[in-house]
Order: C-alpha cells, then structure tokens, then sequence
C-alpha cells in the first residue's frame, strides 16, 4: 500500500504534464516581407558630396551638361594642382636634381668600405653592407634637402579618393545603381544578368540629385548622357587618354625612364594594362560619367605641362662613365736633418 502510493505521481504533475496547451498560446514568428526600396542615404557620404554637388548645380545654372562636366573636372583639377600638386612636384625637381650627386656619394662611400676588404667575411656580407652604408649616406643627403619620394606617393594616392567622389556624384545625377566597379563586373559577366540590366533603373522618387536634364544636354554623337555611348566610341577615347597619360608622363623620380626601379617600372606597366582595359569594359557606363573621366584626364595632361613649366626638373645628364678617381691622402713631409 505504501510502495504503491510513493510510486504515484502527483496528481498536479499528471495535470501539468497531460495539459495540452491551446494552439494560440505558440508564438510564431513572423515572415519578413522583401521588397525593391530605394538604397538608404548614408549621412556622412551626402555630407562629403554636398559641396561638390553645389559647385556642379551653380556652374549648371549658366552652362549646359556638355559643358560643365568639363569644366567641372578641370576647376578640381587646378584647386589640387596649385596646392598640394606644386608642393610634390618641387620635391620631385628637387630629387631628380640631385641624382648625380646621389651617385657620386654612393661611389665614394663605396670606395672607401672596399680599401679595407678584410673586415668583410664574404663577398655577400661585403655587398650587403656597402648597399646598407650608401642607402644610408643618400637618404640623409635627401633628407638635408628635403626631398624625399613620400610627398609624390602622397600625391599620387590622394588623387584616387577625390576622383572617385566625383565620380560618385555624377552616378548619382545620373540614377544609375551601379558605380565604376559594379558596371565593370558586370561587362566581365561577374554579375548576374538580372543586376546589370537593372544598373541602369531608376532609383527612386527619393534621389534628390537625379538631373533628368542629362538626356537632353549631351554633345556629338552622345546626346543622351544618361545612356551608354550607342556607338561604343566614348570608353575607347577615355581608355587613350588614359594610356597616353601614363606613357608620356614626365613626372617620375629617375632622371631618365629607362632608369626607374624595378618596382616603377612594374606599377608603370600595370597601369597601362589597365588603361587599355578601360575600353571593353566599360562599354555599359552612362555617358556623362564617361565624359567626366575624358575631361578628368585631359586636365590631368594639361595641368602636367603647367607643372613641368613652372617646377621643371634637370634632364638629359647619365651617369658619368669615367672612373671615381680618389685624392690620395698627402704623404707627411721628410724631415730635414
């Protein structure tokens, strides 16, 4: 009797356990619904694009689309020029000005650690410290003259930041989805079908930069700046220029082209290959982002002859061919006797 009844449950935990609970006690969760939005404005991105925008609307004010993308791109063109471009290009006068004697003074400082051959274990060891000594003997007289190469890299690398800015303010007058590197994906085929043709769709109501006047303001065989060149003409003029730039450029650090460094040379020759790329790929950009990077790169071949003119640099002198010929200490006079 008392084995049985420790062996019963509870009545209350037959209940709690036997208790089906009502169906509408379960909380389902609820199915969120997709649709096509307009993409969110970021706030600090309309902040930096703002006053860009302003100067691009006020010179539209007076001029049509066909000219003042132009204009537009060389007015930045000179504000970067004139400040921090002069700046670089004097340091870059200044270096290649003083390559000659960069090399005289690395062949002294290695005249003089090879008289005493002794103290190097190995013809290695005595290259490696002979490299290290005229490295360090040519950055202090760069550094005397304040001429080091970080200002022109500076340079080189603040340009890309501000063109793509611009960029990005004439996509968006332009309402197109996809920049640059979208709209070139997509001419490759590493994006999908569906999102290259929609690269071109209306954003939206809500995009207050949209200028539907571009359809209407091109130039030449390309009236339609909202549109792709028809004539597939417009990529291959940017893609020129562009290679023109990089190949008859002036602006490197070695007094003669076929002296620059190894990795000059390598970044040279990237960028050429990707200049010629520019063509084929993109074919599918609007005309108006076209035009502005043929008027960017123009400015930029302009603006460059302005500075070889006012900041030029000490060309056509090579190396000298003739041996370093050391003074030899003078010998202490014979005494008399």
């Amino acid at each position: 009797m008392l084995s049985a009844r420790l062996l019963r449950q509870p009545a209350r935990q037959l209940l709690s356990r036997n208790t089906i609970t009502p169906s509408t006690s379960f909380i389902y969760p609820r199915a969120r619904a997709f649709h096509a939005t307009a993409p969110r404005n970021d706030a600090v991105l309309g902040a930096l694009l703002y006053l860009p925008h302003e100067m691009t609307s006020l010179l539209h004010s007076q001029l049509p689309w066909y000219a003042t993308i132009p204009l537009m791109a060389f007015i930045t063109r000179g504000l970067l020029v004139t400040t921090a471009g002069s700046w670089a290009r004097a340091l870059t006068a200044r270096y290649i000005g003083l390559h000659p004697l960069r090399q005289a003074i690395g062949h002294q400082k290695r005249d003089q650690l090879m008289q005493n051959k002794s103290q190097f274990k190995n013809p290695i060891e005595a290259k490696r410290r002979i490299s290290k000594e005229v490295k360090a003997a040519t950055g202090e007289l760069d550094k005397r003259w304040n001429c080091t190469l970080r200002g022109q890299v500076h340079w080189t690398f603040a340009q890309i930041p501000i063109f793509l800015t611009m960029a990005e303010i004439i996509r968006q007058m332009c309402n197109a989805r996809d920049g640059l590197l979208g709209m070139g994906l997509s001419a490759v085929g590493l994006k999908d079908v569906p999102e290259a043709a929609a690269a071109m769709e209306a954003v939206g109501p809500t995009n207050p930069w949209f200028e539907p006047s571009l359809a209407n303001e091109g130039m030449l065989w390309f009236p339609d700046l909202l549109a792709a060149d028809p004539t597939g003409v417009l990529p291959f003029v940017v893609s020129g220029l562009m290679f023109s730039n990089v190949y008859f450029t002036k602006n490197t650090g070695s007094a003669h082209p076929d002296q620059m460094s190894t990795v000059s040379k390598s970044i040279r020759r990237t960028l050429l290959g990707v200049s010629l790329l520019i063509g084929p790929l993109c074919q599918g950009l609007p005309a108006a982002l076209l035009l502005y990077w043929a008027s960017s790169t123009t400015s930029v071949i302009l603006w460059n002859f302005w500075l070889d003119w006012k900041y030029p640099a000490p060309r056509g002198f090579t190396e000298c061919k003739r041996p370093l010929q050391m003074v030899p200490s003078p010998k202490p006079k014979a005494r008399r006797i």
